[in-house]
């Protein structure tokens, strides 16, 4: 069974191009903002969530610290995937739950190997 990554992110062409870097490997799901993302997470119980930080409804922070809060959810791994460059936005990330913090524009090749690192070296064929 190939692991499940959730992409939470409102930017249609984004979202598209991660899962087409993903999907080869991994079984891929879309959320379009965070209160809906919250709910997918609820229901697919996903191994990794790539999530953006700006999002309608609920931020990327709160989503990561909500899932971090809950003994449920915390296994899952997160990668924050954002154009927020900042160290101190960085520091916040991982402060908050985020195991990676990807910066936009990124190389297809960094989300890729930043999953798969993520989840723990597994490799994306099994």
């Amino acid at each position: 069974m190939r692991p499940r990554v959730l992409i939470i992110e409102d930017e249609e062409p984004i979202a598209q191009a991660e899962k087409l870097i993903l999907e080869e490997y991994y079984e891929v799901h879309h959320a379009k903002d965070g209160d809906v993302g919250l709910q997918m997470v609820e229901q697919l119980m996903p191994d990794l969530v790539v999530l953006d930080l700006m999002l309608p409804k609920r931020g990327g922070y709160d989503i990561s610290f909500t899932l971090r809060q809950n003994p449920k959810f915390s296994g899952i791994k997160i990668v924050m995937v954002t154009a927020k460059t900042l160290q101190s936005d960085e520091e916040k990330g991982l402060l908050v739950g985020a195991d990676h913090y990807l910066t936009k524009p990124f190389e297809p090749e960094q989300l890729l190997e930043t999953v798969q690192r993520v989840l723990g070296n597994v490799s994306p064929t099994n």
